[in-house]
């Protein structure tokens, strides 16, 4: 018996059209004699009119209660999908978390996956030739809905993947993974495939296409993974272990990550063991400092690092208070920063990336650079970084 995993997002489950293209994806595989577990997102902009809701009432949601509202996102889609599959005939069944067998930690609103109930799936794979599962979400040992955080759904899917040992296709309203944002770049190529390790490094830079936790969980159980649109049949992209790099560009794709905070701090080499409260302090604060550059200079230490959040402003006031507070030396805060990031595995293998980055962006205009074995990062102003992202795809031919 051959099982695939098809996870939709909320942009292919927003409306009864959308919901009749969703349909005839999942009867395609049927009449291929496979069964299908269909994952699904809430619709369209659900779960941000749910936490806009939730704000509505109170400033400060309770954790546990918030997920107890977003949870009910995901049932409206399965629900509505299974009333159109089973009018077309498809004997089709929809699970939340708790029916599907899917227990995470107590960690409300970020939970992570501890365990799928693979007999009880396939007890019910068994019985039906599709089942529609609730992405997004857990449940606790206690019993408590839990949800997964943003992109979860992915995590949801890969993870019933690698559960079952089966294929996962990620069905999205674009055909596959670009080398760059065709947002930003509309003449961006679409990839036939790509490497786990550079969709990994892609999706933690900014890449929205896949969710690096999806990501994460596909490599290290060895997921065939596939991204594709709901709207066509287009071939989608698949995300593998190894490809032939040969005769290929280093850089295979860009991400961006805008509303970066940069932070310089400036201290006295005596004020050394500051530096451990100082992160202690960030830790506190629950602040996620990403690129570092710390050199000595005489007898001062010059720190600059920067912090990201998706919610930036309240990082922001954050970052503020602890500017406030600081009393070792001196400490700046700016805002307006973007983060672009080149990603390629053969960068392993390739001198002088780092001079075409040069020849294109001065580095004057750049503030800070990182670097890993299949990355290089440069931190930007962000009304220069769309030019930037333009000048560096016609550089690396993406």
């Amino acid at each position: 018996m051959q099982i695939v995993v098809q996870k939709f997002g909320g942009s292919s489950l927003q409306d009864k059209e959308r919901l009749e293209k969703v349909t005839e994806k999942i009867i395609q595989a049927t009449q291929k004699g496979r069964k299908v577990l269909t994952v699904v997102s809430a619709m369209g902009s659900t779960t941000q009119q749910l936490i806009d809701l939730s704000r509505s009432i109170t400033s400060h949601p309770p954790p546990r209660e918030l997920d107890m509202l977003l949870t009910t996102g995901e049932q409206v889609s399965a629900s509505l999908l299974c009333m159109v599959l089973t009018e077309k005939g498809i004997k089709s069944r929809s699970l939340n978390a708790f029916q599907a067998g899917i227990a995470t930690d107590n960690a409300h609103n970020r939970a992570r996956i501890r365990s799928i109930d693979g007999q009880r799936l396939q007890k019910w794979i068994n019985e039906y030739d599709v089942l529609v599962v609730t992405g997004f979400q857990g449940i606790t040992s206690r019993g408590d809905l839990t949800t997964l955080g943003r992109g979860g759904s992915d995590t949801t899917a890969v993870a019933l993947a690698a559960a079952l040992k089966v294929p996962c296709e990620i069905y999205s309203d674009v055909p596959g993974i670009f080398t760059v944002d065709p947002k930003i770049f509309p003449s961006a190529r679409k990839l036939d495939k790509i490497g786990y390790d550079e969709m990994l490094e892609m999706a933690r830079q900014g890449c929205r296409a896949l969710h690096d936790r999806s990501v994460e969980i596909a490599k290290k159980f060895n997921v065939p993974l596939t991204c594709a649109s709901t709207f066509s049949n287009e071939e989608g992209t698949r995300v593998i272990e190894d490809i032939d790099l040969h005769h290929s560009m280093p850089v295979t794709g860009m991400s961006l990550l805008d509303n970066q905070w940069l932070v310089k701090v400036i201290m006295k080499n005596s004020s050394a063991p500051a530096i451990e409260d100082f992160r202690k302090l960030f830790e506190e604060m629950d602040l996620n400092i990403d690129m570092i550059a710390l050199f000595h200079q005489d007898d001062e230490i010059f720190v600059s690092f920067t912090v990201w959040e998706e919610n930036w402003e309240e990082a922001g006031k954050k970052l503020h208070e602890i500017q406030t507070g600081f009393k070792e030396g001196a400490m700046e805060v700016e805002n307006n920063f973007t983060k672009i990031t080149l990603v390629g595995s053969h960068m392993r293998t390739t001198m002088g990336v780092a001079s075409l980055i040069f020849q294109v962006i001065p580095p004057d205009r750049i503030f800070l650079t990182t670097t890993s074995e299949i990355s290089i990062s440069l931190l930007v102003r962000s009304d220069e970084s769309e030019e930037m992202v333009k000048e560096l795809a016609g550089k690396f031919s993406l």
